[in-house]
């Protein structure tokens, strides 16, 4: 047994030496580079003109008889900022949102869920700035709802 360890106490170190130098070769080294770039950003309008071509339009006003309806079905746009289903909680928040953003604020019911809700606007655009509007003043859950008139 004796004969044993002293093998293997002198063969360990010389293996262990060994990976040791091999591990530290050149074969294994780092290089590091440097890149430069520029952060770009990008943005884009979520709102956009919306044009007219008059000759589509023309329509002889003093020829009333004869002129169709081509209009479009009519939305309006809700900002909702909440919906409750505790009468509690809803009374609560929709206190608040009447002291934060005013008397404007009013709501729903359907079945029991209670939505609260905020102006009734003729344009998408409209309703977008006073979604930010409500965001910035702690509103972050509001939305748009799209009512067909």
């Amino acid at each position: 047994m004796r004969k044993f360890a002293k093998i293997y106490l002198l063969i360990f170190p010389v293996i262990s030496a060994l990976s040791l130098i091999a591990c530290s070769s050149g074969e294994y080294e780092v290089t590091s580079y440097k890149v430069d770039y520029v952060e770009k950003t990008v943005k884009i309008d979520t709102i956009k003109n919306i044009t007219l071509n008059e000759d589509k339009i023309k329509q002889d006003k003093n020829d009333k008889d004869n002129i169709k309806d081509n209009t479009k079905d009519s939305y309006s746009y809700i900002i909702q900022i909440g919906a409750f289903s505790m009468q509690s909680n809803f009374e609560n928040f929709l206190n608040r949102a009447k002291q934060v953003l005013g008397d404007e604020v009013y709501y729903e019911q359907s079945g029991n869920l209670f939505k609260i809700r905020i102006g009734r606007y003729g344009n998408r655009a409209e309703a977008i700035k006073f979604v930010e509007i409500a965001r910035s003043k702690g509103f972050t859950d509001a939305f748009i709802v799209t009512k067909k008139n």
